[in-house]
C-alpha cells in the first residue's frame, strides 16, 4: 500500500510543494495568458481513460485533474485525443481535496498566412544575397539561451516574449522585409 501511496504522490510532482505553493500556469504561457482561479494552463503529460485523470505540467511541479463525460473538450474529439506534451487550458471545481475539470481547452496550432511564409529555397536565395542586397533583417525569435546554443549567421536575438523591451532593435526602415523564425509554428 505504501508503494502505491508513494507513485501516486511521484505522478503528480514534488510532495514538498503543497498545491497553494504549485504555479498553476507554465512560464511560456505566461508571455500571452492569465489564468483565472479556477484554471490551469500547462502541457497534458499524462491521461488515463480508465482512472479518468489527466496531468498537466506546470513547470515546477504538476496538477492532476480528474475528468468525466460531462467535462467539455474544445479543440480535440476528447482528452483522450489530446496529444502529450500539448497546451491546455483546464477549468476546474474542488470538491475537497480532487480537483474535476469542468472544461478542457487544447491550443490549436497557430494560422500564418501563406503569404507571410518563406520556404527555405526563398530563404536561401535572400541569404545568398545577403541582407544589404535582399533588403531583409533576420530575427531570432527563440530565448536568449537557445539563440547562444547557434543560430542562423546574421540573425539578430529578439526573443518574441519580450518583443516589447527589444522593440528597439527592429530597424527603422519600414521598406525592410523582417523575417522571424522560431523553433517552429505554434
Amino acid at each position: 500500500m505504501l508503494s502505491l501511496f508513494m507513485a501516486s504522490v511521484g505522478f503528480v510532482g514534488s510532495p514538498v510543494l503543497a498545491d497553494a505553493q504549485k504555479p498553476r500556469m507554465l512560464k511560456p504561457c505566461a508571455q500571452c495568458h492569465e489564468v483565472e482561479a479556477n484554471q490551469i494552463r500547462g502541457r497534458l503529460e499524462a491521461k488515463s481513460r480508465k482512472a479518468k485523470t489527466m496531468k498537466v505540467f506546470v513547470g515546477n511541479g504538476a496538477w492532476l485533474v480528474n475528468f468525466d463525460e460531462n467535462t467539455k473538450v474544445d479543440g480535440a474529439k476528447s482528452i483522450t485525443k489530446i496529444p502529450a506534451d500539448h497546451e491546455v487550458l483546464v477549468d476546474f471545481v474542488q470538491k475537497g481535496n480532487i480537483l474535476m475539470a469542468t472544461a478542457v481547452s487544447s491550443k490549436q496550432p497557430a494560422t500564418i498566412p501563406p503569404a507571410w511564409i518563406l520556404d527555405v529555397k526563398e530563404m536561401e536565395k535572400l541569404a545568398a544575397m545577403g541582407p544589404e542586397k535582399g533588403n531583409y533583417e533576420l530575427f531570432d525569435a527563440r530565448p536568449g539561451k537557445l539563440f547562444l546554443a547557434g543560430h542562423i549567421q546574421g540573425a539578430v536575438s529578439n526573443y518574441d516574449g519580450q518583443f516589447d523591451k527589444n522593440i528597439g532593435k527592429l530597424p527603422q526602415d519600414k521598406d525592410k522585409l523582417l523575417i522571424f523564425y522560431c523553433g517552429g509554428p505554434t
